[in-house]
């Protein structure tokens, strides 16, 4: 790890340079008591993995991290972290790329650069009762330097200059400040910047739920960041969980 990033408090960082997964890692020093803020990072993962179980390729030189957060919110709410780290992922990435690269969000966990996915989300907790969530654990792997077939690397995108220890530095900074934010004034300015680098918006998609397959235009998200989807048929979905393909 060439480039070590520099985390002001409340962050602390756990570098590590092989580990099964990050958010593996995360959840059990979350479980153990480790405060919000705790970063764990590694330069490669050999159990790396996605949402609904997907395997996630991690060859050294990408960016695999995984924040611990204890947000002052209910349960109800935690589903907004997901969207919450793609503002914050898609805002630092703004920073580093140039201005004609389109970054965009897809529902509810990716990052995609020019139409390839660049980058993806894993939000983890235990809750404790209806309300109580004592730990989340938001993991984040990023192409940094390299990218399986069909997706995109920042080196694609042009970004030669930074490591996956600078992107961190930056992402890990952004996310604490609109967990911040979020904390106080609640959802509504993480979802109208969310919805300004949505993926599809306003175009025929096809989410894919746990029991039935829908395809219809994406018209909005909801105030707690559910997908709102009006089928062929004009019976409008509100989509919490599920997978969203073009």
């Amino acid at each position: 790890m060439a480039y070590k990033p520099q985390l002001a408090k409340p962050l602390s960082l756990v570098a590590l340079r092989t580990v099964g997964s990050t958010n593996d890692h995360a959840r059990e020093l979350a479980r153990s008591g480790h405060p919000a803020g705790v970063v764990v990072w590694a330069k490669e993962q050999t159990a790396g993995r996605g949402r609904q179980g997907n395997s996630w390729v991690s060859p050294p030189g990408n960016l695999y991290t995984s924040i611990i957060l204890r947000p002052k919110v209910n349960a109800a709410q935690i589903g907004q972290l997901s969207l919450l780290a793609g503002v914050a992922l898609a805002n630092v990435l703004a920073t580093l790329t140039s201005p004609e690269h389109d970054i965009r969000l897809k529902w509810p966990n990716d990052l995609f650069i020019d139409g390839r996915k660049a980058a993806g989300i894993l939000v983890e907790t235990e809750s404790q009762g209806a309300r109580q969530v004592p730990w989340v654990v938001v993991g984040i792997g990023v192409n940094v330097r390299h990218a399986p077939e069909n997706a995109i690397s920042l080196a694609d995108a042009g970004v030669q200059d930074k490591e996956a220890g600078h992107v961190l530095e930056l992402l890990a900074a952004e996310i604490m400040r609109l967990v911040a934010a979020w904390e106080k004034d609640g959802f509504a300015d993480i979802r109208e910047a969310w919805l300004g680098r949505a993926y599809k918006l306003g175009k025929t998609i096809t989410a894919r739920l746990p029991r039935e397959t829908l395809s219809g235009v994406f018209e909005d998200l909801d105030s707690t960041g559910a997908l709102i989807l009006t089928g062929e048929d004009g019976k409008r979905h509100v989509i919490n969980t599920g997978e969203v393909f073009a």
